[in-house]
């Protein structure tokens, strides 16, 4: 293998990034694979994040590992997914005409180093032909620092600390809990700019639509091989790329070639092979070499090779509780059947719809938030455990300000694949709050499982490109997105659903006082009156989609 290390790669703007070059010994002509991380490109850790680069090789392509704008070897200035889109054009484009290139390019890499993959797309570039992205998002507003309109700060201050203080991520509990959000003090003053426009810009305006991926499926014209996890952060992001370039991609290759896979796997950390590990209910089950499936799909694109995977299902998704991988045509599931289960008096969950029932009440108090406890985050660990995946809820359960509605005993088992979703009739004291409900499989010995986790703020419970405050008081219905599961609900099993105003430190704690985002002290926050109705002429409920089987 022939390594070329700190190659320069001009782009249009005179800017020189840094790349280490991967490529077969022979004088073959060779198609590429781009890796552009903001992780430190010649870390062995970071290469293997994208994929190895001696299988890379071995496979016959080349791989071109390169350091983003302004950071590490890369000259210029590093700000957030601005300038990826034509730095990713450009490298493509370097690459295809090297010495040793065939001319066909794809990309590959996970989180950030996916994200740059969908701006690169965008651009257009002659000789890209197909990319691998791995755990990111469709939109850099909603499902990204934001999520439901409640800022993402436990993943937010992670990265931050993680690309500034790395030494420091294990020991945020303080950091997280500061008060104003505005004046936490970030060390890197590229990054302490990054976080106060990501605070400036509350709501879904210009700043975050010129970046977003789902607004633009239809200039992205090449194939690509989607991967995700049931428990990661920007899971309904990674569908929704799925979805969207299925319907509206720009080219036919685009639109057919699309692929996706999601296993029962969290964000993983920066390092290694994706996924970095398996959480114990689903060992070994869930394996699977995904840098395999990434060769497979470059041999097709990158090659031109009928290696059958035209003819294979788009579709790869581990079910849950069975623990087995399923290959589907489609997704959503056209057999799911979108089926209501409904909040009622004391605590139960049902299918049958309520009559006449008195509402259920809590008292919020940002100062004593209802902790996150796994479920799909990106946080620091705890107690060197991992705070992501299946944890047990059942300990916010006993808390005075969560409601707790679960079912009977299934006799039967129940899969549930596809869109989750909970519509809350409910009114609140503060003249801002957040409702948050998590779903759970409870199992015969009493553990509440988490499969997801979703917030809305009250403020934009009618959309996020502006501010609309609640009535104190008042009652609305709020729809809570919960992204997406596949789970089966083995026989003995319940489903839980639990309904709260805060999951902190993944969400900000909402001060409930309608301030704008960021200003309030901690002599500011006040407790609020949570009502959630649930009778026959305002049902809340939870939308499962339930396969017949």
């Amino acid at each position: 293998m022939i390594v070329e290390r700190d190659v320069p790669v001009p782009m249009r703007d005179g800017v020189v990034l840094r790349a280490d070059v991967y490529r077969p010994e022979n004088d073959a002509l060779v198609p590429a694979i781009v890796n552009r991380t903001p992780y430190d490109r010649s870390s062995p850790l970071i290469q293997l994040a994208a994929i190895e680069p001696e299988r890379v090789v071995d496979a016959g392509f080349a791989l071109v590992c390169q350091d983003v704008r302004g950071r590490f070897a890369s000259e210029g200035e590093f700000y957030t997914f601005f300038a990826d889109g034509e730095d990713s054009c450009d490298t493509v484009e370097w690459a295809a005409a090297q010495s040793w290139c065939n001319g066909a390019v794809g990309m590959a890499g996970r989180s950030y180093a996916a994200a740059v993959q969908w701006l690169g797309a965008l651009e257009r570039p002659p000789h890209l032909r197909a990319i691998s992205p791995i755990v990111t998002g469709s939109d850099y507003y909603d499902g990204w620092i934001y999520e439901g309109g409640a800022f993402q700060l436990g993943f937010n201050v992670f990265w931050i600390w993680l690309m500034t203080e790395p030494r420091s991520v294990n020991k945020l509990d303080e950091v997280y809990r500061h008060l104003p959000l505005r004046t936490l003090r970030v060390s890197d003053l590229a990054w302490a700019r990054l976080y106060a426009h990501w605070l400036a810009h509350c709501t879904d305006d210009y700043y975050w639509r010129s970046l977003s991926i789902n607004r633009r499926y239809e200039q992205i014209e090449v194939p690509a091989l989607i991967v995700g996890g049931w428990y990661d952060v920007f899971l309904r992001g990674t569908i929704e790329n799925f979805v969207g370039m299925r319907e509206r991609g720009g080219s036919d290759d685009a639109r057919r070639g699309q692929r996706l896979v999601i296993g029962p796997w969290a964000h993983g950390s920066t390092y290694g092979p994706y996924p970095d590990h398996s959480f114990a209910p689903f060992a070994p089950h869930d394996a699977l070499d995904v840098a395999d499936l990434q060769l497979r799909f470059f041999d097709r694109w990158l090659r031109g090779e009928r290696n059958g995977i035209d003819d294979e299902p788009p579709v790869q998704i581990f079910v849950m509780g069975e623990n087995r991988w399923r290959a589907e045509d489609d997704w959503p599931l056209a057999r799911a059947r979108e089926t209501s289960w409904f909040l009622r008096e004391g605590g139960a969950l049902t299918q049958e719809g309520p009559g006449s029932e008195a509402p259920d009440e809590y008292v919020y108090d940002p100062r004593d938030p209802a902790p996150t406890i796994g479920g799909p985050t990106s946080l620091p660990s705890k107690m060197m455990k991992a705070n992501s995946g299946p944890l047990d809820q059942s300990r916010l359960g006993d808390r005075d300000d969560v409601l707790v509605y679960t079912s009977d005993v299934l006799e039967e088992a129940l899969e549930v694949t596809g869109p989750l979703s909970v519509v809350l009739h409910a009114a609140t004291e503060g003249d801002d709050t957040d409702f948050v409900a998590k779903l759970a499989d409870v199992t015969p010995e009493g553990q509440a499982l988490i499969l997801a986790e979703g917030v809305l703020r009250a403020r934009f419970r009618e959309g996020f490109d502006r501010e609309r405050p609640p009535e104190p008081g008042h009652a609305y219905e709020y729809t809570i997105d919960l992204a997406a599961t596949s789970n089966l609900f083995l026989p003995g099993h319940q489903i839980r659903l639990l309904v709260t105003s805060s999951s902190f430190p993944r969400f900000d704690r909402n001060p409930n006082t309608g301030n704008p985002l960021g200003v309030d002290e901690a002599d500011d926050l006040r407790a609020a009156r949570q009502t959630i109705f649930h009778d026959a002429q305002r049902p809340s409920r939870l939308i499962l989609p339930v396969v017949p089987r």
